[in-house]
């Protein structure tokens, strides 16, 4: 389908030879008995006639088959969510401090969060 509007693409900007090497691209790829469109539409680019784009249903680019997704088992990519970095150098401190009243400006940390 990529190679097919491909060539079509390249019809409609009056490329002809890139578009007939394009499909004979896509008949090499595809398997003999399916190459009927591929070969009609080598006819009409020889023919110097344009070629329409194929339409992928709105909302359905790539859609595996029902087995396939059926044996996959589900998989956690992100992990477990931990603290990779503090504000207080050298931070040991394993859980988090309950909400205190905070300064205008740049923040102190108190004395007992630095132990």
């Amino acid at each position: 389908q990529v190679l097919y509007s491909t060539a079509a693409v390249q019809c409609h900007l009056q490329q002809w030879q890139e578009a007939r090497v394009t499909l004979e691209k896509a008949v090499v790829w595809r398997p003999e008995r399916r190459t009927a469109i591929l070969e009609l539409a080598l006819e009409r680019v020889q023919d110097h006639l344009f070629l329409e784009p194929m339409l992928v249903p709105l909302g359905e680019l790539f859609r595996p088959r029902k087995k396939e997704v059926e044996q996959l088992d589900s998989k956690d990519f992100l992990g477990k969510p931990k603290v990779i970095s503090s504000i207080i150098p050298n931070d040991e401190y394993i859980g988090f401090e309950p909400l205190r009243p905070q300064k205008q400006g740049f923040y102190e940390p108190s004395a007992d969060a630095l132990r």
